[in-house]
């Protein structure tokens, strides 16, 4: 995951399909804007060339959650579809990194069993 800078203003027909009683978050303006935004990747595994793009929601519409975040061009991401399906598991309603707002690179730290626990700069001037 790398940070993605999202363009603005939003396409068009997110707000004419918001105002429809079965909209769609899925026009052909939103699916163009997305793949360029995210360079035809999926934002959580960057699998790239998608052939059939997923319109994934950080924080999901199904089911009543957060339905007012269902047309918001800050919610809306390019996904593949395994991870849209993944994603789309109740267990991961908290703690996506939205890669528009924050760099996941500063983010996410890895460490390998055989080495000292990692400090970052970050969190070396927090301590």
């Amino acid at each position: 995951m790398v940070k993605i800078e999202r363009t603005f203003p939003a396409p068009a027909s997110l707000a004419r399909e918001a105002e429809k009683a079965n909209g769609s978050y899925r026009e052909p303006d939103v699916i163009r804007q997305l793949c360029q935004d995210f360079h035809n990747k999926c934002y959580i595994c960057e699998i790239g060339d998608l052939q059939d793009p997923q319109v994934e929601h950080l924080l999901p519409h199904h089911n009543g959650r957060y339905p007012e975040r269902k047309y918001d061009w800050n919610n809306l991401f390019l996904s593949c579809e395994h991870c849209n399906l993944v994603k789309n598991q109740r267990k991961y309603d908290a703690g996506i990194i939205d890669c528009c707002k924050d760099a996941p690179e500063e983010l996410i730290r890895f460490r390998f069993y055989d080495e000292e626990p990692y400090i970052s700069a970050q969190d070396e001037a927090n301590a």
